[in-house]
């Protein structure tokens, strides 16, 4: 009779583990690179009321520009567009990929533009202008922002 008693304990203890076991999820698959041709990228206006798509166009990579935390997009800049002055409550950090794109602190200079493969940082809170140029537009620039996009004006 102990060895009934036993071995049914065995048996509950295995169905309860082989049961917990297929309960579980099954180990996710390798995650393969995912690439997206410049073909098939799609922008949206960075400013909701802009239906005509005239000014600023962004294409998302990573994050939610209407949440804090990290967001990295890419932003199409029409040629001869300037943003007029603002700040940003996070510091940014952008790579020209094409075009004369230029970035300076209100009441100074405009200075150089950095051109294809030229980076700029601008610190939170520093109101600064930006334009791409007009003969050298469009441009098209990769935005980084470690603590979320918004505009202070």
């Amino acid at each position: 009779m102990k060895h009934y008693a036993a071995i049914s304990v065995m048996l509950v203890a295995a169905v309860t583990f082989c049961a917990a076991a297929q309960a579980q999820p099954q180990k996710a698959a390798k995650k393969l690179p995912l690439v997206t041709p410049a073909s098939d990228v799609t922008y949206s206006p960075l400013d909701p009321k802009d239906t005509k798509h005239n000014g600023v166009m962004v294409h998302v990579i990573y994050g939610n520009l209407a949440k804090k935390g990290p967001v990295a997009f890419l932003a199409r800049i029409p040629a001869g567009y300037s943003g007029g002055p603002h700040a940003h409550g996070s510091d940014l950090y952008l790579t020209t990929i094409s075009g004369n794109y230029f970035e300076w602190r209100i009441g100074e200079p405009e200075g150089q533009a950095g051109g294809a493969g030229g980076t700029i940082f601008v610190p939170a809170k520093t109101f600064h202008n930006n334009r791409c140029e007009k003969q050298g537009g469009p441009c098209l620039n990769y935005a980084y922002y470690p603590n979320g996009f918004d505009i202070i004006k």
